[in-house]
């Protein structure tokens, strides 16, 4: 098992906790999806360094990283992470970096990759179009509900307080995932993490209006894209479309829902995102 080391990467506006695995010339940056923590990216983290540096951050809010509120999902200060965090690979020494995003970080790093130079990009169950991801998950009801509590929150934020909603819960339940298959969120959050089932609900007035799908065409370098024939949570239909108009896109569908790539299927997308970043990052 590959050693990693504990940094802290400085933003300017709070500092970034991350594991460090030393690699040579390529480091892959990886972070977790909607509301997770790294802790339970550490497997894949780990078998990605045995051929490569690896950098695996929180962002601000989230575990070890700093940031009041907790939990608090930003889009705008997530992207700000992920730049600083690739900055950071840069400054250790690495030539090459390569992006590892799942769900909502898989949007990350295809709306990252389509702005700056990286080497290779695997965006696992990615979530591509906000506006697909909300329909496929809430009703009209619940979203109505969720974007009059995220207005709530705003405005509870100007006293710097927050108005909480659940991560994930049963369907019968309010919550920002709720279908049948969201409960098994809380077997890939690891026993002992520093994390909480719940997050200010100002998450709700943005999430439908990010959509990466609309800048994949701008994306120079390969990617791979891992979906879950049966999510229903980021829909196999709206990632295939983006992956049609990536110019070097790379797919590998399971049969599994969301999470599965995480828990029982973990080693075949693991492998697979293995040899992909190996065909990629090692032709020179």
């Amino acid at each position: 098992m590959t050693r990693s080391d504990r940094v802290r990467i400085e933003t300017g506006k709070g500092k970034i906790d991350a594991l460090h695995y030393p690699g040579e010339e390529t480091c892959i940056v990886m972070a977790h999806g909607f509301g997770a923590v790294k802790d339970g990216l550490i497997p894949f983290a780990e078998i990605f360094s045995e051929k490569f540096g690896v950098l695996l951050f929180d962002y601000r809010h989230f575990g070890e990283s700093e940031g009041e509120p907790r939990q608090l999902i930003d889009i705008k200060k997530q992207l700000e992470d992920w730049k600083k965090a690739v900055e950071f690979a840069k400054e250790l020494g690495y030539e090459n970096i390569a992006l590892w995003g799942t769900s909502f970080s898989g949007g990350h790093v295809l709306r990252l990759s389509s702005e700056i130079d990286v080497k290779a990009v695997v965006a696992q169950a990615p979530m591509v179009d906000g506006l697909a991801t909300v329909r496929a998950i809430h009703s009209i009801g619940n979203i109505l509900t969720l974007t009059a509590l995220g207005i709530a929150d705003k405005f509870a934020s100007i006293f710097g307080k927050s108005f909480r909603l659940p991560i994930v819960a049963e369907p019968e339940k309010l919550a920002f995932m709720n279908t049948p298959e969201a409960m098994r969120y809380l077997e890939i959050i690891p026993e002992g993490a520093k994390w909480e089932n719940s997050a200010p609900a100002r998450i709700a007035l943005s999430a439908s209006f990010y959509r990466p799908i609309k800048v994949v065409a701008k994306i120079k370098c390969p990617v791979l894209y891992v979906v879950g024939e049966r999510d229903t949570i980021t829909p196999a239909k709206a990632t295939l479309r983006a992956a049609e108009i990536t110019p070097k896109a790379e797919v590998v569908t399971f049969d599994g829902g969301h999470f599965d790539g995480y828990l029982e299927l973990f080693e075949f997308c693991a492998e697979k995102e293995y040899e992909f970043f190996v065909n990629h990052l090692e032709k020179d």
